[in-house]
């Protein structure tokens, strides 16, 4: 675009900050016209900052200031709310994830957008990790045949007590991490999720919502997912393992290891239907394995979701977060959630 993207951001805390207003002004083709925020001292940091107006709330902000994109970054629990707000007022949007607390809501900001020709993306972070299109440029080249199985466990062990462990806010690792493991595993996948079988559970943390969860998806064509993420683990593990019908990938993030086989060199064996097993033994054979290690990145550089979002309003690069890829991000958690009982 030959003129900066003005915008709005409202909530200046963590995300609103830190993910938005920092990176936007290090991009350079932004103007961040106007902010709002409960805190006083929040916007008259920004406004200092950015030299923008500062307003008290969303409505006043959506009826006077100057912007075309609104960046929404409140707590979980008014995503929906703020978003709608947001197109209802005929701005873009660019919302923090999750996107809604539920598959109905999510639909509603999605059909919403359409039907007013506006942009509504979610910052699905993960989505802009090198890793990510690495894993998909793998799938995509085939040497591992048809991905069968897809394995992700993300573990660390740490405590928490504030307003995300509520699920009057929208808090637990079901929204906070599993939206964004979910984003990166559903792409890979080769057909859309049929079913979802779930374990979620409150180990230590301070609040009445999860801080464990390990979900099970099944797609259309049979393939599978495994999804573990979680705060109570004190030991690392390898992050992704995708099983293909050639062979395996397992990755930590950085590195990844391949071992797979061409079936060309090695035919589909014939079936011996002989109840007399030769010498007394299993069926053995040597496959012509290949292995070798990589960076866990793709072969071109990965835009910022900011790069992208910019390059995407100028019509020069197609949206890597779409909607309607974060709904079925949230229809997913939703079946997890439903299916635990939690």
């Amino acid at each position: 675009m030959s003129q900066p993207i003005k915008t709005a951001i409202i909530g200046l805390g963590r995300a609103g900050w830190h993910l938005h207003l920092e990176p936007m002004l290090k991009h350079g083709g932004y103007q961040i016209t106007a902010v709002t925020d409960p805190i006083a001292e929040r916007r008259k940091e920004a406004q200092e900052k950015c030299g923008c107006e500062e307003y008290e709330n969303i409505d006043a902000l959506l009826a006077k200031a100057d912007c075309e994109l609104v960046i929404v970054a409140t707590p979980s629990a008014f995503h929906f709310s703020d978003a709608q707000k947001v197109l209802e007022a005929g701005k873009h949007c660019a919302l923090e994830k999750p996107m809604a607390l539920n598959f109905e809501e999510a639909s509603k900001l999605a059909e919403l957008a359409k039907s007013k020709k506006l942009l509504l993306t979610v910052n699905h972070a993960y989505l802009f990790l090198p890793e990510f299109h690495h894993l998909k440029e793998v799938v995509d080249s085939g040497v591992l045949g048809r991905i069968f199985h897809i394995r992700g466990f993300w573990p660390r062990y740490s405590r928490r007590w504030d307003w995300q462990t509520l699920k009057k806010n929208g808090g637990g690792i079901l929204n906070n991490w599993g939206s964004h493991i979910a984003s990166v595993a559903l792409p890979l996948l080769d057909s859309k999720v049929a079913s979802v079988a779930s374990d979620i559970q409150l180990v230590k943390d301070a609040g009445d919502t999860e801080d464990h969860m390990e979900i099970l998806l099944k797609t259309e064509s049979g393939a599978s997912a495994n999804l573990l993420v979680t705060s109570a683990c004190a030991y690392p593990g390898v992050r992704w393992m995708l099983l293909g019908e050639f062979g395996t990938l397992s990755s930590d993030g950085t590195t990844s290891h391949l071992k797979y086989y061409d079936p060309a060199d090695a035919p589909r064996p014939q079936l011996d239907e002989s109840m007399a097993a030769a010498s007394r033994k299993y069926n053995s054979e040597e496959l012509p394995w290949k292995e070798k290690s990589m960076p866990s990145e793709p072969s071109t550089p990965v835009p910022t979701f900011h790069e992208n979002l910019a390059a995407f309003l100028g019509g020069k690069a197609p949206l890597i977060s779409s909607a309607e890829a974060a709904v079925e991000v949230i229809r997913v958690l939703d079946l997890a959630r439903v299916g635990s009982g939690f």
